[in-house]
C-alpha cells in the first residue's frame, strides 16, 4: 500500500505538484487510528541519466528528472515542514526519540560558468560510434540500446520528387533534418501523421532523423508497446525507404571521452557545449539550464538527466560526490539549436512555479 504524500512532476506541467502538510498529517493521523502505512515517497529522489518513467493517459507523459515528490526529505536530502507535520502526529501513537544528524549538507552556489567550446552531433557523429547498416530501420531494442538518443541517415535520390515524408511505429520524439538543415519535430500523436515535404527541403542528398527515447511508459497497458526509436519504416512519397545507418547515442562518459572540440559547430543544430570550472569547496548544488531548449547534461562524464525549456523543472541536483576539487568538466548535448553562453550553479533548488 502507498500513502502518497506528493506526486511527481511530468514535462509541460503548469507548476511542481505540492501538497499541503496539513492534508498529509490529517489523513496520516485517520490511517494510524486504525492501522499502519507506508510513505510514498519518504524521500524525494532523482532520475539521473535517462532513469525516469512516463505515464500515458491518451498522451505520452514523461516524469522530469527530479522525482522530489513534494516528500518529507526533500530530493536534496533536506528536513521539510511535511517531515516535522508528519513526525509529530506519528510521536502520538509511538515513542520518537531525538533526531541526530552524522551530516551536515553543505551547499554552494558557484555562480555563472562559461560555454569555451561548442561542436555540432553532425561533425562529430562518425568518431562517436560505430553504426549499424540494415535495408530498414531498426528499434533501439533491436539495436541493443537501452535508453538516449539514436539518429538515423539514409542518402536520398535528389533526381528524385520527395513530396511526403512519414514515420511508421516511432516513439517518442523525433527531429528531422535535410543536409543538416532542421525540417521537423515531432513527438508523440504527431509521428503518427504524414507531412507534405517543400521542394526546398526535398531536394537533399542526405536524411537524417534524430530520436529520443524520452522514458518507458512504468503503468498500465501500454507497457506492452515500448518499441523506442523506428520500428516499422520511414516512408517517402508512400513507399518504404531502405538503405539506413544507425548510431546509437547513449550520452555516457565512454562516449563523451570521444568529443573533440576541435571540430566543426553548425548554429541551429544538435551540439555539444563544454564548461570547465574550477570547485574549492565541495558540496550539493543545482545546475541551472534557464535559457537552454533541451537535452541532458553530463558532469565529469556523469548524466545528470534531462533538461527542458518546457518545465516545470528548471534546474538540475548535482550531489557533492559527483564534483571534484580542482577541475571540472560540464558537457551539454542540446538538440534544439537553443543554448546560452553559459550555465549557472546555485544552492537552491527551481521545481517550478507552485
Amino acid at each position: 500500500m502507498e500513502f502518497w504524500v506528493g506526486w511527481f512532476d511530468a514535462w509541460g506541467d503548469e507548476k511542481h505538484h505540492t501538497t499541503p502538510s496539513t492534508d498529509c498529517a490529517k489523513d496520516l493521523n485517520t490511517i494510524l487510528s486504525s492501522g499502519s502505512v507506508n510513505f510514498y515517497m519518504f524521500h524525494g529522489g532523482t532520475n539521473f541519466g535517462f532513469m525516469n518513467g512516463a505515464n500515458y493517459y491518451g498522451k505520452l507523459s514523461p516524469d522530469v528528472t527530479s522525482y522530489d515528490y513534494d516528500a518529507p526529505l526533500s530530493e536534496d536530502g533536506e528536513i521539510t515542514p511535511k517531515y516535522r507535520a508528519l513526525r509529530e502526529v506519528i510521536s502520538r501513537y509511538v515513542p520518537v526519540p531525538p533526531m541526530k544528524f552524522s551530516t551536515k549538507i553543505e551547499k554552494y552556489s558557484y555562480g555563472e560558468q562559461m560555454v569555451t567550446n561548442r561542436i555540432s552531433l553532425f561533425s562529430v557523429l562518425e568518431s562517436l560510434t560505430m553504426p549499424i547498416e540494415s535495408p530498414w530501420p531498426l528499434s533501439m531494442e533491436k539495436l541493443g540500446q537501452n535508453y538516449g538518443y539514436t539518429l538515423y541517415r539514409s542518402a536520398l535520390n535528389k533526381n528524385a520528387p520527395l513530396e511526403k515524408l512519414q514515420l511508421l511505429d516511432a516513439n517518442d520524439r523525433a527531429q528531422i533534418f535535410f543536409d543538416q538543415q532542421p525540417f521537423l519535430t515531432l513527438y508523440d500523436h504527431e509521428l503518427e501523421k504524414e507531412y507534405i515535404v517543400p521542394s526546398l527541403s526535398g531536394t537533399g542528398t542526405r536524411l537524417d532523423i534524430l530520436v529520443e527515447n524520452m522514458g518507458r511508459v512504468n503503468y498500465g497497458p501500454r507497457m506492452e508497446y515500448q518499441r523506442k526509436g523506428i520500428d516499422g519504416a520511414v516512408l517517402l512519397n508512400g513507399h518504404g525507404h531502405s538503405g539506413w545507418k544507425m548510431y546509437s547515442l547513449t550520452m555516457d562518459a565512454a562516449m563523451a571521452a570521444k568529443l573533440n572540440f576541435a571540430k566543426e559547430y553548425q548554429e541551429g543544430t544538435p551540439s555539444f557545449y563544454l564548461v570547465p570550472f574550477q570547485v574549492e569547496n565541495i558540496g550539493d548544488t543545482f545546475l541551472d539550464m534557464t535559457g537552454w531548449g533541451k537535452g541532458c547534461a553530463l558532469l565529469n562524464g556523469f548524466n545528470l538527466g534531462r533538461f527542458w525549456e518546457k518545465g516545470p523543472q528548471q534546474r538540475l541536483y548535482i550531489p557533492a560526490p559527483l564534483l571534484r576539487q580542482g577541475n571540472n568538466e560540464l558537457i551539454i548535448f542540446e538538440t534544439e539549436g537553443k543554448s546560452g553562453s553559459a550555465v549557472s550553479f546555485s544552492a537552491e533548488p527551481n521545481l517550478g512555479a507552485v
